[in-house]
């Protein structure tokens, strides 16, 4: 069994590998699970985290365009470099960073207070290593830097607030849906109603076919919540997964959880706000008005009984004789004014309040002559209320206002900035549409009704669940226009983090900017645990003061010797029996600023010893010094208390604000989660009646029925291989016959016989078709066959055809073949492990080895004289390797381009699973055509989502004659090996126009990942574009390969001269400009290990 340290280890070595990979979110993942869970935690281990999550934040912030998230990465990397004084240097550098993208002096002069701090930490130590030494300068440099930014003025300001530009949504006639739009005007009203009934079931299988397991797992999970919470929305903590329905106690679990709140050892010493009430007296205008000080002296002397009957509204009194004193009035309106603003801004402490109260009572006492007691006791009212201010002179109105301007009502801390990137982030995951449940046992989605009418506006941020009954919801749901096929073909719902798509787990929602915002929440409380700190201090150094004057006070009964003597004797006892207490070193302080009569209060001492020597210096000090420096201190500490409560309320104001910020962020709506698959399914659905409508209509317009347009309905067919020796006319047959088939076509993997079997599985009619379907079929054996002997025929035609068709043949021939030598893998093992060529070294140049291959190739294939198809020449290579001699050459066909596969079909309806023999092929052929009307109607839909899409309009027929019932099921495809190199095979229609080869090419990737593609593999089987073949308008075949890090091009007979091509984004633009369809693609998987027999 693992020990806690042993765990950690791995823990920080799998963070670490993640970060190296570039995948910042699942390092995210692994630390914050780490640090939420109940693990004993071993502050090395955490230091080391925290180091790696300040990294990640920091990294963030130079990579992210959006400044108000730049922004909220830097101040996150802030927090986690402050949880180890060892990673000072780091802080530094973020808060310089912070106060240079703000332009201002608030994160300077911290930057240059944690480098200080750290330089004073530096210099302790006798010699420093050759980092350290770096270190050091750096933070010299950064600490001039800032100093000099201050000293000028005006720092720069990098960061310019722009305004975001809000992504507008493909126009719906550009995204190919007008056909869809006219299919649904079309259709009546009650059937409209009902494909907004979704079956759970259907909705389901469609999820599992297209996401896998994981897909499903997540459908049914989200389907659960939803049903059992009678809720679409929730919170979500990033930190430790868990999920909560009241706000309540989601706010109650990151205070307690997640130091989300700071938590004062002693609650009475936070700084408070003060309540409504004084608030409301406060903002009562047109009464602050000067009160006549000697006419209300004079009947509180005389007349306290009438005083007493005075009648006070909202706290205020008219009864109370006025001045005329405009200066008075003037001043009475600027603290009104100040002290209104505090309240709207949440900034007037109660600790202000009971300054400026007490201020008020000391000076009305000597003013009325009465003890203080008297003017609480019978004028109580007064003196609970701000109108006793209006007492005051002008001399101490104007201390009064002194002070309250020295209140900063504002930190410049950026947190607006934060709301904005939170904003940014929360908007996109918001959800207009309601859905509900049917009323019994849910089985069907019931979508918004109003999707019938109209567009809707507002959001639902309420996201309950209804159940309903279909038939009485959608009864009066009128059916208006076809906004809905826009709705459809909209995929902005959900959000635009391409990072974040179903299934995702719902963790990684937002999960960076998440915990950013938490480390940010988490650094206002420990600035205002700072705060707190220095509050306790002054309170401290106060309770010295009094010690020390009450001891003065004992003394002067006595008249034994000077307080100078009597305080450094009591030092001297305390430093004896509490050495190292807080109040001792404070009690030493204040008595040490006493005596020396310090003009402001210190708080701390290097050296006791020394500070003893310095009280003991002036033991012969006169009392009257002594009292009266000790009285001016009290006064300042006094005037410190308020001053530090505000700046405790607007760090609190900030970490609130921040932390409402989360709460909005933590936010999930599950609708926005599985909207696009929703869409998605629901899209193809209507597609495919669209198509099969159009189809029929075309029917009886044809006499002589015209050959139908390949993969129009959205087929794969699959490249046959056949391991047996065939002459020239039987693979002649079995290349035409597989080029013209609409269905997929499995080849006799035993015999030779040319014969062709056309499968029912690849039937993609509807079951009420089936008839048709098998009719079909056996139509297609007859036509591929008399193709397959109209091939043979064409082969002993003219010569000047051979001649051309040996042209091009030869071109894309040599092109393909190029691109091949491109796979790193399979030029190493032409290399090294065939025999001929690791024989004769002179042909492991790899010129040489081009030469030598294509001129075998040339003399063993006479049927590539017939044609130029790139499906054909791809099988031929192969086959020819395949079939020849070399044992090597042969292995080497089946180990890096073969991938074995199976189908699976489970029947919705009788639930048989039949069992079908495992397939061999090279890749898949696709028709171009297909990949761009996908990629046009789905947006961002990446190019392994529209290979599975294709592949999931397959399906297969339930064998009536093994038992089964004839229904139509989708097909699952399974993978037992998967090669090293994977063949994509595009099919064109040879008329395309410039722009329809450049969004055919935008659809495609450089990285697909097989996992998406075949069940049976690990999630990121990705595998990369290292080469591939096109074809211009002349029919001039072209290599583009992927060299040191850019794509070049390659052209026939030019063995040594590249085109420079770039990134790929030029490759997309080079396509389109020259007309240049890419037909043959050549995927290679980074990692080999493991793939070549996935099934153990």
């Amino acid at each position: 069994m693992e020990t806690d340290d042993e765990e950690a280890q791995k823990i920080i070595q799998l963070s670490k590998d993640y970060i190296s990979q570039g995948d910042h979110i699942k390092a995210l993942e692994v630390i914050e699970t780490w640090t939420s869970s109940t693990h004993k935690k071993n502050h090395e281990v955490l230091d080391s985290l925290r180091y790696q999550q300040g990294q990640i934040f920091y990294e963030q912030a130079k990579r992210i365009d959006n400044s108000d998230a730049k922004f909220t990465f830097l101040l996150a990397s802030v927090e986690c470099f402050s949880e180890n004084d060892a990673l000072s240097s780091f802080c530094v550098a973020s808060l310089f960073g912070l106060g240079n993208f703000l332009g201002s002096t608030f994160y300077l002069k911290k930057s240059i207070a944690k480098a200080k701090e750290y330089l004073s930490f530096m210099a302790s130590f006798d010699s420093l290593t050759p980092d350290g030494e770096k270190s050091r300068i750096d933070v010299e440099n950064v600490l001039q830097a800032a100093e000099s930014r201050i000293a000028a003025g005006s720092p720069v300001q990098l960061w310019e607030p722009k305004v975001k530009e809000s992504k507008k949504s493909k126009d719906s006639s550009k995204i190919e849906v007008e056909g869809l739009r006219t299919y649904w005007l079309g259709l009546n009203v009650e059937v409209k109603r009902k494909l907004m009934e979704v079956k759970i079931s259907d909705f389901t299988s469609y999820v599992r076919r297209f996401y896998g397991k994981e897909g499903g797992d997540a459908l049914e999970k989200v389907i659960g919540s939803a049903v059992s919470n009678k809720k679409w929305r929730l919170w979500m903590c990033r930190s430790c997964s868990q999920e909560f329905l009241m706000l309540k106690k989601f706010k109650i679990h990151l205070e307690k959880e997640h130091v989300a709140k700071f938590k004062p050892s002693r609650a009475e010493h936070m700084a408070q706000v003060v309540d409504e009430s004084w608030a409301g007296m406060v903002k009562v205008a047109g009464l602050w008005e000067p009160v006549d000080t000697s006419a209300a002296a004079e009947m509180i002397k005389t007349r306290i009984e009438f005083v007493k009957a005075f009648v006070y509204e909202n706290g205020w009194s008219r009864d109370w004789p006025q001045a005329r004193d405009e200066e008075r009035k003037k001043l009475l309106k600027e603290i009104q004014l100040l002290l209104v603003l505090f309240c709207e801004r949440k900034l007037l402490s109660c600790g202000l309040r009971d300054w400026v109260m007490r201020f008020v009572v000391k000076h009305l006492a000597a003013r009325f002559e009465v003890s203080k007691d008297t003017l609480t006791t019978e004028c109580g009212r007064l003196v609970e209320t701000p109108q006793s201010i209006c007492f005051l002179e002008r001399s101490k109105l104007k201390q009064i206002l002194d002070l309250l301007k020295r209140v900063k009502c504002e930190r410049k801390d950026g947190r607006e900035l934060i709301c904005r990137a939170v904003d940014s982030f929360y908007s996109g995951a918001r959800v207009k549409e309601k859905i509900d449940f049917n009323k019994q046992f849910p089985s069907s989605l019931l979508l918004d009704k109003r999707l019938l009418r109209c567009e809707i506006a507002q959001f639902d941020d309420e996201g309950t669940v209804s159940f309903l009954n279909p038939d009485d919801h959608y009864a009066k749901a009128h059916a208006r226009g076809d906004d809905i096929v826009s709705w459809l073909a909209d995929h902005s719902s959900g959000g635009d983090d391409e990072r974040f798509r179903f299934p995702r787990p719902v963790r990684t929602h937002n999960l960076d900017i998440w915990v950013a915002i938490l480390r940010a929440v988490q650094f206002t409380c420990r600035t205002l645990g700072t705060k707190y700190a220095k509050k306790l201090q002054i309170l401290g150094y106060d309770v010295g003061l009094v010690d020390a004057i009450n001891l003065c006070v004992s003394e002067n009964k006595k008249r034994l010797r000077r307080f100078a003597s009597l305080l450094g004797d009591e030092c001297e006892r305390r430093k004896t029996k509490a050495r190292d207490s807080l109040s001792t070193r404070l009690f030493l302080c204040s008595v040490r600023d006493a005596l020396e009569e310090a003009p402001h209060p210190t708080f701390d001492f290097s050296d006791l010893e020394d500070c003893l020597k310095r009280i003991h210096v002036h033991r012969d000090l006169s009392d009257d010094v002594v009292l009266k420096s000790i009285d001016r201190l009290k006064s300042i500490v006094a005037d410190k208390v308020p001053l530090v409560d505000t700046k405790m309320l607007l760090v609190e104001n900030s970490r609130i604000s921040l932390f409402n910020d989360l709460i909005r962020l933590s936010v999930f709506d599950y609708r926005s989660y599985i909207l696009r698959p929703l869409k998605q399914y629901l899209l193809v659905g209507l597609k495919f009646q669209a198509d099969l409508l159009l189809e029929e209509e075309k029917k009886p317009q044809s006499k002589p029925q015209p050959k139908k347009k390949k993969h129009k309905v959205l087929k794969a067919l699959i490249f046959s291989i056949c391991f047996s020796e065939f002459s020239v006319t039987q693979f002649a047959n079995k290349t035409c016959s597989f080029v013209s088939s609409e269905h997929s076509v499995n080849l006799d993997l035993q015999g030779t016989s040319p014969s062709l079997e056309t499968t029912e599985k690849d039937s993609m009619e509807p079951p009420d078709n089936s008839e048709r379907d098998r009719l079909e079929m056996s139509s297609n054996t007859v036509v591929e066959e008399e193709a397959a002997q109209g091939c043979i025929q064409n082969m002993s035609g003219e010569k000047s055809v051979l001649r051309e068709g040996a042209a091009r043949c030869s071109s894309a021939l040599d092109m393909t073949l190029k691109a091949l030598l491109h796979i790193k893998i399979l030029k190493e093992d032409l290399m090294q492990n065939d025999k001929p060529f690791h024989d004769d070294l002179d042909k492991q140049n790899p010129e040489l080895l081009h030469s030598h291959l294509l001129s075998e190739l040339l003399t063993s294939i006479d049927v590539l004289s017939m044609s130029s198809d790139t499906a054909e020449i791809v099988v031929s290579i192969l086959e020819t390797w395949h079939s020849c001699k070399s044992p090597e050459r042969e292995n080497l066909v089946t180990r890096l381009f073969t991938l074995e596969e199976y189908e699976r079909m489970s029947c919705s309806r009788c639930r048989q699973k039949p069992n079908f023999p495992e397939q061999s092929s090279y890749g898949i052929v696709l028709a171009a055509d297909s990949i761009r009307d996908l990629k046009c109607a789905f947006g961002d839909i990446k190019f392994e989502d529209i290979l599975k899409m294709i592949r999931m309009e397959d399906k297969m027929l339930c064998d009536i004659k093994t038992g089964g019932c004839g229904k139509a099921n989708f097909v699952h495809h399974m993978i037992s090996r998967c090669p090293s190199i994977f063949t994509v095979v595009l099919e064109w229609e040879k008329h395309e126009t410039e722009k329809e080869i450049s969004e055919t090419t935008k659809a495609l990737d450089w990285e697909i990942d097989m996992s998406r593609l075949y069940e049976g593999l690990e999630p990121n089987t990705k595998y990369r574009l290292v080469s591939m073949v096109g074809c211009g308008e002349d029919e001039e075949h072209i290599c583009l390969a992927y060299e040191k890090d850019r794509w070049v091009g390659v052209r026939h007979g030019a063995s040594t001269t590249e085109e420079a091509v770039g990134n790929w984004e030029s490759v997309i633009r080079f396509y389109g400009e020259r007309k240049v369809r890419p037909k043959i693609l050549f995927y290679e998987a980074p990692l080999i290990d493991g793939l070549a027999n996935v099934s153990d």
